[in-house]
C-alpha cells in the first residue's frame, strides 16, 4: 500500500509539534481569575503557562478568546470596585493606574483643547490670508495682531 493512501500515515503527519496544553475548562478559569482583578499574564502564570501560549490559545480557540474578552471586562469591574472602596491616596492612585492599563479607552487622560478665534476672514487682506496659510508667525509684518476692518476699494 502507498504511504499517501495509508490513513495512519496521514494522521501522523498532521500531528506535528507538541500537542496543545489547552483545556476547555480554562474558559471558566480565566474568567474567574480575571474577575478578581488579575491580568491575563497573571492567569497564564497561575496555570504555569507562558503568555505566548495563552495568546496562541486565543487565536486557535474562539471559545477561549470570547472568555478572555468577557474576563477583561470583569477585571475592569473588579478594579473599579476596588477604586471606589479605596480610602488612601496610594491605593487610589494604584487603582487608577491599573484601570488606565486595563481599559485605556474609558480610563485614558482626556485633554480637551478649545480654540476660540475672533478673526473674520472677510476682513483680511489677501496678503494677510497668504501669510496665515503659509504659516508665518504673528510677529511677521503680513499677519494680524489686532482687529481691523477691510475697506472696499471699488468705491
Amino acid at each position: 500500500m502507498l504511504a499517501h493512501l495509508n490513513p495512519d500515515h496521514v494522521d501522523r503527519e498532521q500531528k506535528t509539534g507538541r500537542p496543545s496544553e489547552y483545556r476547555p475548562e480554562y474558559c471558566q478559569m480565566v474568567f474567574d481569575y480575571m474577575a478578581k482583578g488579575y491580568s491575563l499574564s497573571a492567569f497564564a502564570g497561575s496555570i504555569a503557562m507562558s503568555r505566548d501560549a495563552v495568546y496562541d490559545w486565543m487565536s486557535r480557540h474562539s471559545e477561549f478568546s470570547n472568555a478572555v474578552a468577557r474576563a477583561r471586562m470583569a477585571r475592569v469591574a473588579a478594579l473599579e470596585v476596588k477604586l471606589l472602596a479605596s480610602r488612601k491616596g496610594a491605593e487610589t492612585t494604584a487603582s487608577i493606574f491599573a484601570l488606565r492599563n486595563a481599559d485605556p479607552v474609558e480610563w485614558r487622560d482626556i485633554r480637551n483643547v478649545q480654540h476660540d478665534h475672533s478673526v473674520n476672514v472677510q476682513v483680511l487682506t489677501d496678503a494677510q490670508l497668504n501669510a496665515i496659510a503659509s504659516g508665518h508667525s504673528a510677529g511677521d509684518s503680513n499677519t494680524i495682531d489686532a482687529e481691523f476692518t477691510r475697506s472696499d476699494d471699488t468705491d
